[in-house]
């Protein structure tokens, strides 16, 4: 009877089937494989143009008004370089082909997607600008959920497709807490007997429990601090303030809202009659006087309008859902999403192929939207085959209105 050996294609055919069947938050990504980098290789830090959809104005009358067209990209790294190495003898090469799988195979892929998945959602909720939620507070009810829900519809969100990602704390207590709320029997069994919503509630198409949903850790804002805004008629992506309490620490991913400031439909241009949200892109820290960076930009016209007008001078900033007085410091909470596949991308690219020796292979699929490459090389010393495992990618939100933050 002929032994089976392991070849660098059998392995890299194992690993990507476990890869892709591990994947959880990424997975509901609008993943590409991208044809830019396909066989020639990509390098740690080349970018993917994403293009963004045209935005309009409805004119009024016969008279035809021709309004300029707005290509806008987001440029989306290949940043994160990621690999697990392993090795085995020949003699478990020839003889131990099932220990392999089970040893090194299936777990090398499982760690390698708990990490893509972990670095994608990490490098796109802090671009979120909907939020809803306490920091340091698991939400217990489903309007929370179908809150961020209607979020996502006022801003002209698609109203099916779409996803929830949950820690697994924060499941848990959504399946307690709604146990009693819905009557078909499938459902209800399903969210009783395995602890975790079943698809198409509140809403929501699909529910995944992820363990690799981010915790995140606000800033301090001092009790003494009512932050207003400093200055009327300001617009764009930096806001200047004052107002903060002595040694104020605001990070990259806090969101505050801005009294008389409301968020508009981006079709309709109508308010939504809720404030509209802004994330902070970059920490600031200081006391009185701070000037935010922040996202969206202000825009109080034209097509790409989000906001019904630009803040008024001592216009209130409200910094969480905090009250005038009240404290954050430093709290840790976990940053449940719900979303559209569209709002977030990312994009696996082909590494280039060694030389110097090595056997090397990849999987490139563009149905599975990944790209693995494996390396073989057999130390002569040791009677080992080292093997490595890489994949290069990079995620970035791309429509973020199409998502919403759920703080716990």
């Amino acid at each position: 009877m002929a032994n089976t050996l392991v070849t660098p294609e059998w392995a890299t055919m194992e690993v990507a089937m476990y890869f892709v069947n591990s994947l959880r938050g990424v997975a509901n990504f609008d993943r590409s494989y991208s044809d830019e980098f396909v066989q020639a290789g990509a390098k740690v830090g080349d970018t993917v143009k994403i293009r963004l959809p045209q935005q309009f104005e409805a004119s009024e009358g016969e008279a035809l008004e021709i309004q300029n067209l707005l290509d806008r990209t987001v440029n989306l790294i290949l940043n994160r370089r990621r690999h697990v190495g392993f090795g085995w003898s020949s003699s478990q090469a020839t003889t131990d082909l099932d220990d392999i799988r089970n040893r090194y195979v299936q777990p090398a892929a499982e760690t390698l997607a708990s990490i893509y998945d972990r670095v994608s959602l990490g490098d796109v909720y802090k671009s979120v600008y909907n939020m809803f939620g306490t920091p340091g507070t698991i939400p217990t009810a489903g309007l929370t959920y179908s809150t961020a829900v209607s979020k996502i519809l006022d801003l002209a969100g698609p109203d099916e497709g779409l996803v929830a990602i949950l820690s697994p704390l924060s499941n848990a207590t959504l399946s307690a807490s709604t146990s009693l709320m819905f009557h078909p029997g499938g459902k209800l069994a399903e969210n009783w007997s395995r602890g975790q919503f079943a698809a198409e509630q509140l809403g929501i198409s699909k529910w995944f429990t992820d363990q690799n949903t981010p915790r995140f850790t606000t800033g301090a804002a001092p009790a003494a601090s009512t932050p207003l805004v400093n200055g009327a008629n300001q617009t764009g992506s930096s806001l200047i303030t004052d107002g903060w309490g002595a040694a104020t620490a605001l990070v990259k991913g806090d969101v505050i809202s801005l009294a008389g400031v409301y968020s508009v439909n981006p079709l309709s241009k109508e308010s939504t009659g809720r404030l509209a949200q802004f994330v902070l892109t970059a920490d600031v820290t200081g006391t009185t006087d701070l000037t935010l960076s922040i996202s969206p930009s202000i825009i109080t016209s034209g097509p790409l309008q989000n906001v019904t007008n630009s803040p008024a001078d001592n216009a209130v900033i409200t910094y969480w859902a905090l009250v005038a007085g009240a404290t954050y410091a430093a709290t840790v909470s976990p940053q449940n999403l719900v979303f559209h596949p569209k709002a977030f991308a990312s994009v696996v690219a082909d590494l280039v192929m060694p030389n110097g020796g090595a056997r090397g292979t990849r999987v490139n699929s563009k149905q599975l939207a990944v790209s693995l490459r494996y390396v073989e090389q057999f130390q002569i010393t040791s009677d080992q085959n080292l093997n490595r495992l890489d994949i290069l990618f990079g995620s970035a939100a791309v429509q973020e209105r199409m998502a919403c933050r759920v703080v716990g």
